[in-house]
């Protein structure tokens, strides 16, 4: 937009203060001439015009504090905002930031209570104990005449929007918007963090640096099969991404179903919407839908024993119409890998960072567990390349979610010639001060949360393992069958394409 230059070099942050104890939450606040407009002092009382301050150095709110920070709005205006949260549900998210935006003058009476009303468009769904250091949130907010003015990180106005928020929820930057701008919409990666105690990985406490070294180096060549375009299919819950399709969907072309549906579909942004993880609270590491709790129920009638876990890996030899898979069960995954290990208030862990497009409820969550199960030894290691194929159905392990966190996102920033359309984005993504304001968070806030769940002897870990060792099996004779059904499927996809393309030359 022709308009954001001019706006992002000419607009002082002007809000009045009259002389009183003026808190600001973020750590990283510094000194500015600017204005604060006070309830008790009109913006156009000599009073107030010489009420003019330099801001003092931050401070923390106490519980009985009352912020008087609020500017006085001129227009709206489209603005993103980059978000921090910690230990908070979705709802609660939503509700402190709008409560605390209206307190500082950015929605109107009118609007306050209806987040339609200001376009409010978040980049990732925000679930109970999924907690994000990059959630941007695009929305039309009233701002003050002539805002940020040497202020090119836009963290003016978000450090006003603090000094009303909670200390585990912290704004970053309040930066304006092109219009067209829609932070769900634009999102095309994602990269999540999660942190994993070395003992659940397998990784006895007495082992030497060496030995640890050498788990994990095994660790990574598991959670590296993850990687590339797979179907995802095994790795969510299967009502939520079925589709049902009309009759003329169907092939009647002749041609085998099987050699069609292998070959890589392409994304359709529409239909692949974005479901980020939500909390699984009960923690059990076994799923099972509908088709297996019948077959459970079947087994049970015919007097077969219920004493070896209930798991029903299988290949689909004939289509199967109310359980297809599609383009929306297809993600990218450009990285999944474990790092080095760290150590947290005495308990060691090692953080597992997957980067993708995007991802399909409890995706993140079974892609963890699975790996935990291959490297503990309970299930093989080619079960994850074997559930990663369209014709496989697989029940895996779903580990806790609360340890997950998202890192940051990535939007679409350049049009095809290379022109930058985003630069709004680009300042909340790459600035060094709002870089900074994360990792203090992260470090301040963030961290220091996790240790109560990073202890392999306590809930949920020791829970979950328990569960986890003792269900996780899978008779070599189901696993046999799959891999024969997969090496005949192969050699005859292959067969069929070969023909095919001499056929067509």
């Amino acid at each position: 937009m022709a308009t954001f230059t001019t706006l992002f070099t000419h607009s002082p942050l002007i809000h009045t203060q009259t002389p009183s104890k003026l808190s600001v939450s973020n750590p990283n606040f510094k000194a500015n001439s600017i204005r604060i407009a006070s309830p008790s002092a009109s913006s156009s009382s000599p009073e107030a015009l010489s009420a003019r301050e330099t801001l003092a150095p931050p401070v923390k709110l106490s519980v009985n504090d009352t912020p008087t920070q609020k500017w006085q709005a001129h227009r709206k205006r489209k603005v993103l905002m980059r978000v921090g949260y910690a230990s908070i549900s979705y709802k609660a998210i939503e509700k402190e930031l709008e409560t605390a935006i209206y307190k500082a003058g950015g929605i109107r009476d009118s609007n306050f209570g209806d987040l339609q009303k200001i376009s409010w468009a978040t980049s990732n769904q925000m679930d109970d104990e999924v907690q994000s250091l990059s959630t941007m949130i695009s929305f039309k907010m009233e701002i003050p005449e002539n805002a940020w003015i040497g202020d090119p990180s836009g963290t003016e106005l978000a450090d006003i929007v603090n000094t009303y928020l909670p200390t585990n929820v912290r704004v970053f930057s309040i930066l304006p918007s092109q219009k067209s701008f829609n932070a769900a919409e634009e999102c095309n990666m994602r990269k999540y963090g999660y942190l994993l105690p070395l003992e659940v990985i397998g990784i006895p406490s007495n082992c030497s640096v060496a030995e640890i070294e050498h788990h994990l180096s095994e660790f990574n060549d598991i959670l590296n099969f993850f990687e590339g375009k797979h179907p995802f299919h095994n790795y969510t819950i299967p009502s939520e991404h079925r589709n049902q399709y009309p009759e003329e969907h169907s092939h009647g072309n002749g041609i085998d179903e099987s050699v069609e549906e292998h070959m890589p579909l392409s994304s359709n942004d529409s239909d692949r919407k974005s479901v980020d993880e939500s909390v699984d609270k009960e923690h059990m590491p076994l799923r099972f839908n509908d088709s297996d709790i019948k077959s459970a129920r079947e087994s049970v009638a015919n007097g077969s024993s219920l004493t070896e876990p209930l798991i029903f890996p299988r290949w689909l030899h004939q289509p199967d119409e109310n359980d297809r898979i599609t383009d929306i069960h297809f993600r990218k995954i450009f990285q999944c890998s474990c790092g080095n290990m760290k150590t947290l208030y005495g308990t060691s862990y090692v953080e597992i960072s997957i980067c993708g497009e995007s991802f399909m409820l409890h995706q993140i969550q079974k892609m963890v567990g699975a790996a935990v199960a291959a490297k503990r030894g309970l299930l093989p290691r080619d079960v994850i390349p074997l559930s990663l194929n369209k014709f496989t159905r697989f029940v895996l392990p779903v580990a806790p979610s609360e340890v997950l966190f998202l890192r940051w996102n990535h939007f679409i920033l350049e049009k095809e010639s290379g022109k930058a359309i985003r630069p709004e984005v680009l300042t909340s993504v790459e600035s060094e001060e709002i870089l900074k304001n994360v990792e203090d968070f992260y470090e301040s806030i963030m961290l220091p949360r996790f240790p109560e769940f990073l202890n392999p002897l306590k809930h949920p870990w020791k829970e979950w393992v328990e569960l986890l060792d003792a269900n996780t099996r899978i008779p070599d004779s189901q696993l046999n069958e799959i891999r024969n059904a997969w090496a005949t499927w192969e050699e005859n996809f292959w067969v069929k394409t070969d023909a095919a393309l001499y056929y067509s030359s």
